[in-house]
């Protein structure tokens, strides 16, 4: 890896991801030489908007680290915070882009949960939705209307049924549960009919706690954007998304999955957000990557398709442990076709972690 890269600044060139640069470390993304960039909480908005949790970098390192489950020790690298802190950057750039596609790509030693961090930190960095309260949605609601309602601890999802006065407060029918009023925190009405769904309610965790997600986690779960599409093996996917993440060298702190933050469209959840697409399936079905203002695409697989993605923002994730330099070759070849180079520093204000190597530009869509 060349100093440039060492030092923070991308190296727009072929060059950057031929197999002759590949990182000679056996441990997956970390460079010692080095040093991880901290995390801090920063809410921001515009008079008439609601505020949105921003990750971004600052003086107070944070250790974020990733374990297999919740009973686990997290492991902290530095390159964790560095790829939700790329997410939260990929949204703040949509504006820029004046109705022109960001494509990212970022090549990795191995392609290990890089997807899973990226989409976590473009959810965490949705703005807070916008909802009337509980009772408001109740009385606005028809019967077979369909709602998602959050309480302290569950989701409930269906069709609402009745709103009735109880011997002491209001209660109301929703997915076939009873329940008073006053214990809805939340409530969202769904475009299409569902099936009654219930679940408990996804853990916050360290991570929404200290980007300030947490104070609106109700209305974040009873209206979770659907604008982001991840493409590769779904299997490894949906693994690297039930990855817990917690704050490493905090033995009270309990670490939560990935899933929590990017809500896998799954059966039988009660709230979801963003698809988890195999790679060939995209062959006969395009349709189900429209319709986003981002795409994640994790290898190869995913990464041939990459001119048929229409959503503003394209992430490419290489995985430089496969002999096969068919993705960079794909990604240099949009790049190619009257393509703007877009500075990492610069302008979407992300530096590489160690290790990985990364370059952007926009094209025409």
């Amino acid at each position: 890896m060349s100093s440039e890269h060492k030092q923070g600044r991308e190296v727009l060139s072929t060059e950057s991801f031929g197999a002759g640069n590949a990182l000679r470390s056996t441990v997956l993304y970390v460079d010692a030489e080095v040093e991880a960039s901290g995390l801090t909480s920063r809410k921001s908005h515009m008079p008439g908007q609601r505020e949105s949790a921003r990750v971004t970098e600052g003086r107070s390192p944070v250790r974020l680290g990733l374990a297999d489950g919740p009973d686990q020790a997290v492991e902290w690298a530095p390159w964790i915070g560095s790829f939700i802190r790329l997410g939260s950057r990929l949204r703040s750039f949509i504006p820029k882009l004046d109705g022109r596609q960001l494509v990212l790509a970022i090549s990795v030693p191995q392609r290990d949960y890089a997807a899973a961090l990226i989409a976590s930190g473009w959810m965490l960095s949705s703005p807070a939705p916008e909802l009337a309260s509980p009772i408001d949605a109740f009385r606005a609601a028809s019967q077979g209307t369909y709602l998602r309602a959050v309480t302290s601890n569950r989701i409930h999802t269906g069709a609402f049924t009745w709103l009735q006065a109880g011997p002491d407060d209001l209660r109301v029918l929703v997915a076939g549960k009873v329940l008073p009023v006053a214990r809805y925190e939340a409530v969202s009405e769904l475009d299409s009919a569902v099936e009654s769904l219930h679940s408990v309610l996804p853990a916050p965790g360290f991570l929404a706690q200290f980007v300030g997600a947490s104070g609106s986690w109700a209305e974040r779960m009873a209206a979770p954007p659907s604008d982001l599409v991840l493409v590769g093996t779904a299997k490894w996917l949906r693994d690297d998304l039930a990855a817990c993440i917690g704050k490493a060298g905090d033995p009270k702190d309990v670490p939560c999955p990935l899933s929590n933050y990017v809500l896998p469209v799954e059966k039988g959840a009660a709230t979801w957000s963003t698809q988890v697409v195999s790679a060939p399936k995209l062959a006969d079905e395009p349709h189900l990557v429209e319709r986003h203002q981002a795409a994640i695409l994790d290898g190869y697989g995913a990464i041939k398709y990459l001119n048929d993605i229409s959503a503003p923002i394209a992430v490419c994730v290489i995985d430089r442990s496969v002999a096969d330099e068919s993705a960079a070759e794909t990604v240099m070849e949009a790049r190619s076709s009257n393509s703007r180079p877009v500075s990492l520093e610069n302008e979407l204000h992300w530096r590489p972690p160690g290790g990985v190597e990364a370059l952007a530009f926009t094209v025409a869509l």
